[in-house]
């Protein structure tokens, strides 16, 4: 088990402009994820690049950025998500007067990257939206995972991933998601906004505070509940599809 604490982490420079932070990944003693939070500044971007053995999904938390995937270019923000398939040319830029922030999740540790432009070149683009491949926010419907607990699917194979599984959890105060173990695969789980409560083996109340990282070896019992007063909401993150196989325990 990690817990990475918002406290305890350092940014590095992603790229001029880009702020990131490294949430899951061999550091953290992961073997099948890897999860980074960047934030950008006014005008930065990340370069048209493609990673030619893995697909990426970038889930935004904030602002807005304009995306340009695979010739075509359309704006993202808060809530939206995108799953660049491996060898799908991608990259953003924050066109806004305001830092934008984004989560990208790669399905294993060691992700090649490939740039195709120089950082100051832009590539040749048309306005649109590559179909599926991107889960809009203001298209999307909340539903009951349990009593107390909403949720929006994000990345899965609905949106063309193989390998990929993304859900944004939205708890209400005493709010429970039961304890289980996923037998073959990790998880790691990301608390987006108040302070929520994991359980980990026979440790049932470890405390998860905004911008924590909670990630759990595969077969380890876990489980997630709200023991405070606030709403509170949670990225859970699988390197597998949907549904991600479970076996519920007590």
């Amino acid at each position: 088990m990690a817990i990475v604490r918002r406290s305890d982490q350092v940014q590095s420079d992603r790229y001029p402009g880009i702020k990131r932070y490294a949430m899951t990944g061999a550091s953290t003693g992961s073997t099948m994820l890897h999860i980074g939070d960047l934030t950008y500044a006014p005008g930065a971007s990340v370069p048209y690049h493609l990673h030619p053995h893995a697909e990426e999904t970038q889930y935004m938390v904030e602002g807005e950025l304009e995306c340009w995937f695979d010739g075509k270019r359309f704006t993202v923000r808060a809530g939206d998500a995108v799953l660049s398939p491996a060898g799908v040319p991608h990259g953003f830029v924050n066109r806004s007067g305001k830092p934008a922030r984004q989560i990208t999740i790669f399905p294993m540790i060691n992700p090649v990257t490939n740039d195709l432009m120089d950082q100051k070149l832009e590539p040749k683009l048309v306005d649109g939206v590559p179909g599926k491949h991107v889960s809009f926010r203001s298209q999307m419907k909340p539903f009951e995972f349990r009593p107390g607990v909403s949720r929006y699917d994000m990345a899965g194979d609905f949106s063309g991933a193989r390998s990929t599984y993304l859900s944004e959890l939205t708890f209400e105060p005493g709010a429970v998601a039961p304890n289980h173990f996923h037998p073959a695969h990790e998880e790691s789980m990301f608390c987006l906004r108040g302070s929520l409560n994991a359980v980990y083996g026979l440790q049932n109340d470890l405390p998860l505070h905004t911008g924590d990282m909670f990630m759990c070896e595969k077969a380890v019992r876990h489980g997630i509940f709200n023991g405070s007063r606030e709403r509170a909401t949670l990225l859970a993150i699988h390197p597998v599809l949907n549904p991600p196989p479970r076996v519920d325990v007590p």
